[in-house]
């Protein structure tokens, strides 16, 4: 089955806010007594990629599981920049802000779709919900 552009955005951004999700998570790991902010967030990203991913099947078709490999990948690479880093708390932030600014990215290639106005709706907050660090 193909999928049609608003499928493909709305899965996309699915995938950005459990990547953003998984990175906050992480970084978390990396913070210790600082990590309580940034795990609420990465517990939000989640419970947004639910929501998308409710609307998602609506129209059909459901959301692609994230890339174990890369993930894994993505965390050793992470702590071996952490280990080598002199701030590792400023690294953390920086890959969460990376996080955020992707997720931001795919939310606004959504909006571009013509979305159900539930959806849009949704979509908008998620946006607003934007987390900038720094």
């Amino acid at each position: 089955m193909l999928r049609d552009e608003r499928q493909t955005a709305l899965s996309d951004a699915i995938e950005a806010c459990l990547h953003a999700a998984h990175v906050h998570e992480n970084d978390a790991d990396l913070l210790g007594d600082d990590a309580a902010g940034a795990r609420q967030l990465a517990a939000r990203r989640r419970e947004d990629a639910e929501t998308l991913a409710a609307h998602l099947r609506r129209l059909g078709d459901l959301p692609k599981e994230p890339d174990p490999e890369y993930e894994v990948a993505a965390d050793f690479v992470t702590r071996i920049k952490a280990s080598l880093a002199e701030d590792e708390h400023a690294l953390a932030l920086a890959r969460s802000q990376q996080a955020e600014d992707a997720l931001a990215a795919a939310l606004e290639a959504a909006l571009e779709q013509d979305l159900a106005p539930d959806c849009r709706q949704d979509v908008e907050r998620i946006l607003a919900s934007r987390t900038t660090f720094g």
